[in-house]
This record gives C-alpha cells, sequence and structure tokens, in this order.
C-alpha cells in the first residue's frame, strides 16, 4: 500500500461518514443524481466535445500537451500511412510507445477502423496525435457537463429536503446509509480516477506512473473505469 491507497480509503471513510450524517434516502437520491448525471454527460459529450474541436488554438494547445505523436519511438513510422504498416509492426510500436490507458486502447481501435479517413488523417503519427488530443477533450467535457448538472440538482435536493424533510427509517437506517454511503464513494472515486490518463499523459514522470502502479486500489479505480469506458476516442 502506498498514499493513494491511504487516501482512497480516506474518501471513501468520508462518504460514508456523510452517509450517515445525511440518512439513507438522501444518500440514495444521491447515487440516483450521479448516474442521471453520468447519463447526461455521456450523451452530451460528443455534441459538445464536436463543438470545441472546431476551436484550432484550443486543439493546438491540447495538441502540443498531450505529445502523441511523439510516443512513437521510430520516427520513421510517425509519417508512415497506416495502411503500409503490418499487424506486426503495429503491435510491436504500441508496446514500445507509453501511451497511457484508454487512449492506448482507443489508438488501437482508430487505426484499426481507419477512423480519421474521411478527415484526410492517414499517418501513424497523425492517428496518435488526434486519438489523445480527442480523448482527452472527452474526458475534459463529460466531467464539465457532469459538474454542471449535479450542482444543479444538489440544489434542488437540499430545497425538496429542506422543504419536505425525507423520512427517517429507523430500523435500518444506519446500516442502510452506511451501504449507500460507501457506494456513493466508490462511485465518486471512480470519478476522481477520470482524470488520471490526463495526468499521465500531461505529466509522463516515472514517479506519477510508479505512485499509480503501486497502489492497488488505484489500479483498481483506473483500470476497472466503467467511466473511462464510456469516453468515445473520436
Amino acid at each position: 500500500m502506498n498514499i493513494l491507497d491511504f487516501a482512497i480509503i480516506a474518501i471513501l471513510g468520508l462518504f460514508v461518514l456523510a452517509g450517515v450524517y445525511k440518512g439513507f434516502l438522501h444518500t440514495a437520491l444521491d447515487i440516483l443524481c450521479f448516474m442521471l448525471c453520468v447519463l447526461f454527460a455521456f450523451l452530451m459529450t460528443p455534441l459538445l466535445s464536436f463543438k470545441v474541436e472546431q476551436n484550432e488554438s484550443l486543439f493546438n494547445t491540447m495538441l502540443y500537451y498531450t505529445e502523441g505523436s511523439e510516443k512513437i519511438t521510430d520516427v520513421e513510422y510517425r509519417k508512415q500511412n497506416i495502411s503500409e504498416i503490418s499487424n506486426a509492426e503495429l503491435e510491436d510500436i504500441y508496446s514500445r510507445s507509453e501511451v497511457a490507458f484508454p487512449m492506448d486502447k482507443r489508438i488501437r481501435a482508430n487505426v484499426a477502423d481507419a477512423a480519421f479517413a474521411s478527415a484526410n488523417i492517414y499517418t501513424l503519427g497523425e492517428y496518435y496525435n488526434q486519438t489523445m488530443v480527442l480523448v482527452t477533450l472527452n474526458i475534459l467535457v463529460f466531467l464539465v457537463l457532469f459538474a454542471a448538472l449535479r450542482i444543479a440538482l444538489a440544489f434542488l435536493i437540499g430545497w425538496i429536503n429542506y422543504a419536505h424533510p425525507l423520512p427517517v427509517l429507523r430500523k435500518v437506517e444506519l446500516p442502510a446509509a452506511i451501504g449507500t454511503g460507501l457506494i456513493h464513494g466508490v462511485l465518486a472515486v471512480f470519478l476522481f480516477f477520470m482524470v488520471c490518463p490526463i495526468i499521465l499523459t500531461v505529466l509522463p514522470f516515472d514517479v506519477v506512473s510508479d505512485l499509480v502502479e503501486g497502489s492497488r486500489l488505484a489500479r483498481f479505480f483506473y483500470y476497472s473505469n466503467f467511466l473511462l469506458g464510456l469516453i468515445p476516442g473520436v
């Protein structure tokens, strides 16, 4: 265990305490709101990302910080058309390019499908650039949309609870509140770890990746992150 494990345990503990303080029904509503926000952000992300993507200045800034093609160790492959590279060569390139999850999976999928051919993008370096920028952009847009709706719903729930206090289920209140608080905490940690691929891309230092890889809980919340699974790479 390392500092990330202890931080995650502390966050989960705080959510359990918050669940006990708020009560079962209030925390259950928080979980429902969380899922509604995820659905809203998932549906709206492609639309908003497309509009943001048209901003050339922003796109170039993100391209500068993600440095997608720089991940390809062999310079010649960066300029080569993806149709001219064999599957064996691609596998070797993928294995040697240090690209954060899930960007690595999205690059593989986009190259296999020639996903950017309609945009006249053909070289492997361009596929790395385009995919890593789009994944980064989609994650950021998803989080902004989620946060905007979550804040609005938090005010709504607070107002409803103030006007009509939710009842306390006395016989099952404490264990139910602890359980829902823990579930809410787990979902929140999954949300926090959505920024992990961006951090590992922008700050490609061994100490950062070692911190994540050395934490059992961090690896779980990162590599098993169902929210990251929703993020498109195109």
